[in-house]
């Protein structure tokens, strides 16, 4: 319920403004894999770490501790923390992205100068075509500076662009 809370919540802030290109989240969602008693996906007030999510989570199985270092790392929005178990007694990390499909039914948008065309393609009303020369005109800019810049693709018109707007964002941050 959370979660759904969460996604319909920021839909509605998209319908609002306008702009999902200036997704600001005021809570992280986090997944949180591997070795721990509860995986699962979680939300989080930012800033938060590695030691925090893997808590949320119920903690570490009880055979393992954590290497030295790593608990204390940040994690960013929309990312997973996969704990492993190394052999020796001590939990290994492995951080990335939530899978797409997790992101979209979260609501959740997808950066559209990170995400791959397959990824591209799983989203609403992008076919795999589209979302390749998506990907071949983020090359041509080296990068989108705002969603506007979708126009500029062959196939994207303004009624296709405002739907694509609460699924796609641009982080110009990165």
């Amino acid at each position: 319920f959370l979660l759904t809370f969460y996604g319909w919540r920021h839909y509605a802030h998209y319908r609002q403004t306008g702009n999902s290109s200036l997704f600001l989240p005021t809570e992280f969602i986090i997944q949180v894999s591997g070795e721990v008693r509860n995986p699962g996906i979680y939300c989080f007030d930012p800033p938060v770490t590695v030691s925090e999510t893997v808590a949320g989570a119920g903690g570490l199985l009880p055979q393992l501790d954590p290497e030295p270092g790593w608990t204390r790392a940040e994690v960013a929005h929309a990312r997973r923390v996969h704990i492993t178990a190394t052999g020796d007694g001590l939990a290994g990390l492995r951080l990335g992205w939530m899978d797409v499909s997790s992101r979209l039914a979260l609501g959740v948008p997808l950066d559209l100068n990170q995400a791959s065309a397959p990824e591209l393609a799983q989203v609403p009303g992008i076919t795999q075509a589209l979302a390749k020369r998506i990907v071949e005109q983020r090359i041509c800019l080296g990068g989108f500076s705002k969603l506007e810049d979708l126009r500029a693709v062959k196939g994207i018109g303004p009624v296709r662009l405002k739907r694509l707007q609460e699924y796609l964002m641009v982080d110009t941050k990165n």
